[in-house]
């Protein structure tokens, strides 16, 4: 039974990680495309999203090495930090289809 739970969360991490290198893909051609600051952003922010997504993963793996607690410190602080990325890249998201979408 565990190892079940363990393919899925697997499953489920690999097909995020997919879905934000999908992401930074698009974002890449975006600023080849049309580079201003808006698709900067964009860009910045879904990179930063992988980042943190990565960290994240390494940061709770060497936390529970040491204690529940360091598990709940860790996990405390990045519900801070696991949306700035996303934040970011909204803002860039929202600033180009004000400025730069043709109506």
């Amino acid at each position: 039974m565990e190892d079940s739970y363990t393919f899925i969360y697997a499953l489920g991490s690999i097909l995020g990680t997919l879905a934000q290198l999908v992401v930074i893909v698009g974002c890449i051609v975006l600023v080849s495309k049309k580079k201003n600051p808006a698709t900067i952003i964009m860009l910045v922010g879904s990179i930063l999203s992988l980042l943190v997504s990565i960290l994240n993963f390494s940061g709770t793996f060497i936390a529970a090495q040491y204690s529940t607690d360091s598990i709940l410190t860790w996990t405390k602080f990045f519900a801070i930090l696991w949306p700035l990325p996303y934040i970011l890249f909204a803002i860039g998201l929202l600033w180009y289809a004000v400025n730069y979408v043709k109506k």
